[in-house]
């Protein structure tokens, strides 16, 4: 039975610890001597990691087993690719797969904080500028209309009102968005973030994850075929190292169909037609491999197109968003009822 998390590993100490097994598995050392011997070099909380699991493997311990009953978090989509690595016989390609996915993850948690620095720079000055115009303009133009004899816009009375508690909600607001992008910081930090619970603020976002986790299905299931796994078990079993809940639901559909021998039933919501119409031929085991790796490397391509059109795009979204938006709520407290009243003065 699992013992709970203390704290999850991080991205950049799973990326870490994976490199150095995946260079144990290619040199043939044994990964509990390996483990054990990376653990006295590596520093602090990784090094204890390395040591505790090269201790546990010496134990007689599985790796499957070891990191199932882990206290230090690793996610489930983690522990589902070495068990598919193990069982097919190629874990130092599963292992790299993660490696792909957790830098991914990584970049993408990078381009967000980059992209977001200079909106929130702007942001909280253009906030504290619009508390200010508030609390000293707006009462100045109320006695202009007051003395010219001018209705006030009825609108104007929100203004009042952000002049007046205005300070109080900035407060509220700044706090609030200082909690949850701590969290946010935090959680995204957590090598979770490479599966479907991870970053996914961003529809885009959202989407270069979904992508890469398509890559990883793809190649998780051509190890299998080529390791000659039942293809109705292979499939299961590449959903669930893929960590896309979605695809782990129709995997356990399509299954199922395999094993009834319906090939040409309708793919169920959210399993990809390209991989779908790949599994429902009936191919060759070997060519059926090598189409799941192209087609992996079609994903990874997408991840990457995507991921570089985030670093460029989404910094200019952000600021143009921000910008915009403060640009219109300076026009709505200042010039809007300027206008007004010069329409009011114009009428006979």
């Amino acid at each position: 039975m699992a013992v709970p998390a203390t704290r999850g590993i991080t991205l950049d100490e799973l990326v870490a610890l994976n490199d150095e097994m995946i260079a144990l598995v290619r040199a043939g050392v044994p990964l509990e001597r390996g483990l054990r011997s990376i653990g006295a070099d590596l520093p602090g909380r990784l090094g204890r990691l390395a040591e505790s699991l090269g201790r546990r493997l010496e134990s007689g311990e599985s790796l499957a087993d070891t990191l199932d009953d882990s206290t230090d978090g690793f996610p489930r989509v983690y522990r589902a690719v070495v068990a598919a690595g193990i069982r097919s016989g190629k874990l130092s390609s599963a292992l790299e797969g993660v490696s792909s996915a957790a830098r991914r993850a990584a970049e993408l948690r990078r381009v967000m904080i980059v992209s977001l620095i200079y909106p929130i720079i702007v942001l909280f000055i253009a906030t504290n500028l619009l508390y200010f115009t508030a609390y000293k303009t707006a009462p100045v133009v109320m006695q202009v209309h007051e003395l010219l004899g001018v209705d006030r816009p009825w609108w104007y009375d929100w203004v009042l009102y952000l002049g007046q508690y205005g300070g109080e909600l900035l407060a509220g607001f700044w706090l609030m968005t200082t909690i949850f992008g701590g969290l946010w910081l935090y959680r995204s930090s957590r090598a979770a973030s490479i599966s479907d619970r991870g970053v996914r603020g961003l529809p885009t976002v959202a989407r270069v994850l979904h992508v890469g986790r398509m890559a990883t299905f793809a190649d998780v299931l051509a190890m299998m075929v080529e390791q000659r796994v039942p293809l109705d078990e292979a499939v299961v079993l590449a959903a669930e190292a893929s960590g896309d809940r979605i695809l782990m639901n129709s995997s356990i559909i399509i299954a199922t169909r395999i094993r009834g021998g319906e090939r040409s039933a309708p793919l169920p919501k959210g399993f990809p037609p390209l991989l779908g119409w790949l599994i429902n031929t009936g191919t060759q085991r070997e060519p059926l491999a090598k189409s799941l790796r192209q087609t992996a490397d079609s994903y990874r391509r997408r991840a990457l197109n995507m991921g570089n059109w985030l670093t460029i795009y989404l910094p200019i979204i952000l600021s143009a968003g921000v910008g915009g938006t403060i640009a219109a709520l300076y026009v709505f407290i200042v010039m809007a009822p300027f206008y007004n009243l010069l329409f009011k003065l114009s009428l006979p």
